[in-house]
């Protein structure tokens, strides 16, 4: 009931989905539809204060991920040259977003990718579905001690272990995005 109330005072607030994404935890069966909310708040070069506005991506609800608009479109651009599917999804190569000696031995890539943060936040709306109103003083207390060694940051851990992004809902993409991607004049 939380979690609902909480999903509709986002999807209130935040307007229609930039994007809307298939996600999940492993430990899920079923693929879940989550709106991706983008704000000009959480763009990397935002004015708000640190930690918790600028370039962050933060899970609201099982079904609500909040994102600047340059991560948005660093997503679809992603996508667009390598999407993802329910059948291929994107995971956190190593399970771990910054221990590069695992990322490493799992063979990723140098830097990590958007699509990768937003399976990050897949793993967290599994967490949600999991922990229900337990989710939001829990995540709020451990979430900015980040990934690592200690038993507080299992929550962080967990969520890159577990997370799953399954590709872009067909259609969801918002004009306003198709927009940014194209650039200011061109027509298409």
């Amino acid at each position: 009931m939380v979690d609902w109330l909480v999903t509709s005072w986002f999807r209130w607030l935040g307007g229609p989905p930039c994007f809307r994404i298939y996600g999940r935890s492993r430990r899920e069966h079923e693929w879940h539809v989550i709106d991706v909310l983008a704000t000009h708040r959480r763009n990397g070069d935002s004015r708000w204060p640190a930690p918790f506005w600028p370039a962050t991506c933060i899970t609201w609800s099982s079904r609500v991920i909040a994102v600047g608009w340059d991560f948005a479109e660093q997503v679809l651009r992603e996508q667009a040259a390598a999407p993802a599917s329910r059948e291929q999804p994107v995971e956190v190569a190593g399970g771990r977003l910054r221990d590069w000696a695992r990322r490493s031995a799992a063979g990723a890539p140098s830097c990590m990718r958007a699509s990768e943060l937003l399976a990050h936040e897949c793993g967290h709306t599994g967490q949600v579905r999991r922990l229900g109103a337990l989710y939001w003083p829990v995540g709020g207390a451990l979430t900015l001690f980040r990934e690592g060694p200690h038993w507080w940051n299992y929550f962080e851990n967990q969520a890159s272990e577990e997370g799953q992004f399954g590709g872009l809902v067909n259609g969801s993409v918002c004009a306003v995005l198709m927009q940014r991607l194209k650039g200011p004049g061109q027509a298409g």
